[in-house]
């Protein structure tokens, strides 16, 4: 295990503040599993072929060589997210400001208590990895993987500056995670899917990442409650970015505020979804649903005590009612709803 504070003080390289936890997950990338990495002074190295995956900035990188389509509309996006890593920090935030920033924020303080305590967790599109940091807590090892170095930077950034020991971050493309099969106890993808050529595709990529019984959760764009955000899109070029209501009502700083009208308004690629289709997604993952936030309505999902406790799915009509009551909750934040599977063993 990797001491807190060396790390913090920068006496270890950066490939060594990978906990051994979360570092006997990892493959290289394109490879089957038995090709398992080791830490070397300037990377990490594939035990069978001897093949070194660099550090870029002080992150390992286990990006798979490829070229196609796909993977021409991924480099835009993460064009896109190295201009505006999010979410941003608050300046210079020290982790005990954002604990208490998760922990008043009902959504992560949720899911924080769904996962309790010494899971192996990995976030798919971690960004700047502040839910990767809040999610260590409870013993928890996370791993935090992304596309985009400069949000990365920053997460590795507040790591080692507030000596987190049980965070790691990695590059690596979601449709082809460097990350052995059936490993994680909980997988999350917050806001992530929407923004990759394929969705659909990119669950079915992640999904094979967690242990049979454990968690998947997946947050999207919502069909229907997105639609004002794309009304706003076009008030704001003659209005203001005041027009937003998270600018006017609850960010100060100017930086941050242009960082969430970016991702919000100027991305160049996403998609929306809704619930049926999502199940869609899990019936052919072998994945069953649990519950959904916000809830479902009229369904036990409402009265649940836990965010992974088993819930009804409800209705067609009950999903369809719910989401159009969306358009007066969510869609003022962007319209993100999040549903919970567990992989059927």
């Amino acid at each position: 295990m990797i001491n807190a504070a060396a790390e913090q003080a920068g006496g270890l390289s950066p490939s060594m503040t990978i906990p051994d936890h979360l570092l006997a997950c990892l493959k290289a990338p394109g490879k089957p599993d038995n090709h398992k990495l080791e830490r070397v002074a300037d990377g990490l190295r594939d035990i069978v072929d001897g093949d070194v995956y660099p550090l870029i900035d002080g992150i390992p990188s286990l990006m798979p060589v490829t070229a196609s389509e796909r993977d021409a509309k991924t480099s835009t996006v993460r064009d896109f997210y190295e201009i505006n890593p999010f979410p941003s920090y608050e300046g210079l935030e020290e982790f005990g400001e954002l604990v208490a920033k998760g922990s008043s924020n009902p959504f992560s303080a949720q899911l924080l208590d769904a996962i309790g305590f010494n899971k192996l967790v990995l976030e798919c599109g971690c960004g700047t990895g502040q839910l990767s940091h809040f999610l260590q807590l409870n013993n928890n090892h996370v791993l935090g993987v992304d596309m985009t170095l400069s949000s990365l930077g920053l997460a590795v950034e507040h790591k080692q500056r507030n000596g987190l020991a049980r965070s790691a971050f990695c590059q690596m493309n979601i449709f082809d995670l460097a990350i052995q099969d059936n490993t994680f106890d909980v997988v999350i993808s917050h806001g992530v899917l929407h923004h990759t050529p394929d969705a659909r595709a990119a669950f079915a990529s992640i999904v094979r990442k967690v242990k049979p019984g454990g968690i998947i959760m997946v947050g999207l764009y919502n069909r229907y409650a997105r639609i004002p955000t794309w009304i706003r899109s076009h008030l704001i070029s003659l209005f203001g970015n005041r027009v937003d209501p998270v600018v006017r009502e609850r960010i100060s700083d100017p930086r941050k505020a242009a960082i969430w009208i970016a991702d919000q308004y100027r991305n160049p690629l996403e998609t929306w979804h809704s619930l049926d289709e999502v199940l869609g997604w899990f019936e052919e993952n072998e994945v069953a649903y649990l519950n959904a936030s916000p809830p479902i309505l009229n369904t036990s999902g409402e009265t649940a005590d836990n965010l992974f406790d088993a819930t009804s799915p409800g209705t067609a009509y009950q999903r369809f009612v719910t989401q159009l009551g969306w358009l007066g909750t969510i869609a003022r934040e962007g319209a993100l709803f999040d549903v919970i599977g567990k992989r059927r063993s």
